[in-house]
Order: C-alpha cells, then structure tokens, then sequence
C-alpha cells in the first residue's frame, strides 16, 4: 500500500491523546506506560520525571539508546478505530522548554507559571523516539481495511 487509510498526521497531533509506551527493564521485564508526547520532526517526544532510585526504563532505554515501542490510538467503536504503531531507538535530548511546552500545551487547559516551573525542573527528563519501523490503520465500522507499514524513518507517514 502506497499510503495510509488514515490521516496520521491528524491523528497524531488531536490535543489529549496520549501515546502507550513500552519497553524493557534492565532485567527483560516490560514497561509499560501512557504518556504525554509531542510528534515533530520525525520523531516522537516525551518529559519524564528523573526518580531518586533507579532511572525510569524509559530514561533507561533513552540512556542506552535502546528499542522502545509507541502506540498512539482512538478506540470508540464501531466508527473511530485508527492506530499509529511504531517502534525504534530512543535517546535522551538535550532540555528544550518550548518543545516542552508544547507537550504539555497538549494536554493542559492553559499555561501557567507552575506548569513553566516543572518544564523547567532538573527533575524531568526530555527524550525522544525515531519510529523507524511501524504501521498505520483504520477500522471505520470494524471492518478490516489495508495496513500502512513503513520499515524506516524516511518512510514513517509523519516524517516531514
């Protein structure tokens, strides 16, 4: 398939709708999360607390450049079923308060000096995800329609 059923674009940037995050302990176990996220510049961005034990698997899996997955989805059936899938190397970035803003302005109902205090916090993290493999889709009325699968950044549907 050339392109996908669904407008991935629009369905990555609808406010308040978070990304189901995964990815593996330290010790090969999974983590699983949702998560506050922005999709700019091909890639997937996320803010995420620092703990005082152990790093989170995410900050983890960012640190060590390390495979994570995100899935970014409606489910109201039978009518809105869409899916964005997608999996590749995370990385920790460097503190970046206005894109970090923009994560939050997503999900916030207005900006304030509290919400600009814990952007700007040492204890959060900013760290992003290059979904170089993935795959689109669209269930209106359940039924089954063709799958938009990519196999590297350059392909990814919301690359540019």
């Amino acid at each position: 398939m050339d392109r996908p059923i669904l407008a991935v674009r629009e369905l990555l940037d609808e406010p308040r709708l978070p990304a189901s995050v995964a990815t593996t302990t330290g010790r090969g176990n999974p983590a699983l999360a949702m998560m506050w996220f922005v999709a700019e510049e091909g890639r997937f961005w996320f803010h995420t607390p620092v703990s005082d034990g152990p790093p989170s698997p995410f900050l983890a899996a960012a640190r060590d450049n390390r495979e994570v997955a995100v899935m970014v989805a409606t489910f109201d059936p039978p009518d809105d079923v869409r899916q964005v899938r997608t999996s590749g190397p995370a990385r920790l970035e460097a503190k970046d308060l206005a894109r970090i803003r923009r994560i939050y302005e997503r999900y916030i109902p207005g900006w304030s000096a509290d919400w600009a205090k814990h952007a700007a916090s040492p204890d959060s993290r900013l760290w992003s995800m290059s979904p170089d493999r993935g795959m689109a889709v669209a269930y209106p009325g359940l039924e089954n329609r063709p799958v938009f699968r990519w196999t590297s950044p350059a392909e990814a549907p919301f690359s540019s």
